[in-house]
């Protein structure tokens, strides 16, 4: 039966240092287990992270309180981000909700804060920079990862929690994931200037311009700054990979303006505020019935499991949770071995997530709906 002695004699190797892989390293490390981490970012400091996070009591917050993390999450996040407007394409406040709307309480942190405070938890080399990772193949009854370099790395127990992308799911699955149709070109303005009216949309939390198949999204961070997303229904791109900056600013600013040439002049006037370079990011997702194959020994959390769109934040939430409720049944004793344990953290994670998957791939097309803001009026007016 696993246990965490039985655990702590097994090489276990977590791929990805996300928030979600950094999680499972932080429940394993409590319980007496250390497992190696691999990351192919060069230290943590390497890009960007993203922006905020608003993380839910029963999934989030949950894994960060059995990781004993919740002081210093308490420290570093803000309640009022919870906070969104919305509006039509000509500035008219359609609008606004808060806390009190929401079904649970969900406080916002930065991305980086949080990787930040799960990386801090975390012994010294715990977490192996620098290793990109290249396949996953099997060594035995053991698996072999390989990185970049030629150097490869061998595992009892190897936990993806590498993305959307990961090496690990094709060994888990045929089903990889797909486009949605719809892809966010997003930027950041560091410091907003008096009467910046990307600040006005925003306000302390979020603020959604809705138009037709078009969405603007604005996200305020903890530092002051803000977080801009131009989202619009078009074909994938394959000579883009996500996460790609464009290296002429002024010509994206110009083709944006033109793509939301029927929005307000001060709608589109946030393009100026942007100070930085824009970045591509087309939206995936997964069949919300996931089939995956017998196999022993590996398996997937967090975006590597089960990508979807944005929308209702349910992507990290759902993520930590996977951290939570995987090592939580191998370390119980509860199950005859460690493939037993893996099999019901999977079949109750397929289950939960297939609904999370519907709902955020609903609420997509809801906000880029061909009927405009009129979708989401209609689904305040009837839940």
């Amino acid at each position: 039966m696993p246990t965490t002695h039985a655990l702590s004699q097994l090489e276990i190797v977590i791929l990805g240092a996300g928030p979600v892989g950094l999680a499972a390293a932080r429940l394993l490390h409590l319980r007496g287990v250390r497992p190696r981490v691999l990351e192919r970012d060069a230290d943590r400091d390497a890009r960007d992270q993203g922006g905020s996070l608003d993380l839910g009591e029963d999934s989030g917050l949950a894994a960060l309180a059995a990781a004993g993390l919740m002081d210093e999450f308490e420290y570093a996040a803000r309640p009022q981000g919870q906070h969104t407007n919305y509006f039509d394409t000509q500035g008219v406040l359609l609008l606004s909700t808060d806390e009190d709307d929401e079904d649970e309480f969900r406080p916002e942190i930065d991305r980086l804060e949080l990787r930040s405070l799960l990386l801090d938890s975390l012994p010294d080399g715990t977490v192996e920079w620098g290793r990109t990772v290249k396949a996953v193949e099997r060594a035995g009854h053991r698996w072999r990862i390989v990185m970049e370099t030629g150097e490869s790395v061998e595992a009892d127990l190897v936990i993806g929690a590498d993305g959307a992308n990961s090496r690990a799911r094709a060994i888990v699955t045929g089903q990889a994931p797909t486009y949605t149709g719809v892809t966010f070109i997003a930027g950041e303005i560091a410091r907003p200037l008096p009467g910046s009216y990307a600040a006005e949309i925003v306000g302390e939390g979020s603020g959604l311009v809705i138009g037709h198949e078009k969405a603007f999204l604005c996200q305020r961070n903890g530092d002051g700054s803000i977080r801009v997303y131009f989202a619009q229904r078009r074909h994938e791109d394959p000579s883009r990979a996500a996460g790609s900056t464009f290296h002429d600013p002024g010509f994206i600013r110009a083709e944006l303006d033109r793509e939301f040439q029927d929005w307000s002049p001060r709608m589109r006037s946030v393009l100026d505020e942007v100070e930085t370079t824009f970045v591509w990011w087309p939206l995936y997702t997964v069949p919300v019935e996931q089939r995956w194959r017998p196999r022993s020994g590996l398996t997937l959390i967090g975006d590597a499991a089960h990508v979807m769109p944005p929308f209702t934040g349910q992507g990290v939430n759902m993520g930590l949770l996977d951290a939570l409720e995987l090592v939580t049944v191998l370390t119980s004793g509860e199950h005859a071995d460690l493939d037993s344990a893996i099999g019901a953290y999977e079949s109750a994670m397929l289950t939960r997530m297939a609904e999370a998957v519907a709902a955020s791939n609903g609420v997509q097309d809801v906000l880029l709906s061909p009927q405009g803001p009129t979708a989401l009026l209609a689904m305040v007016a009837h839940p």
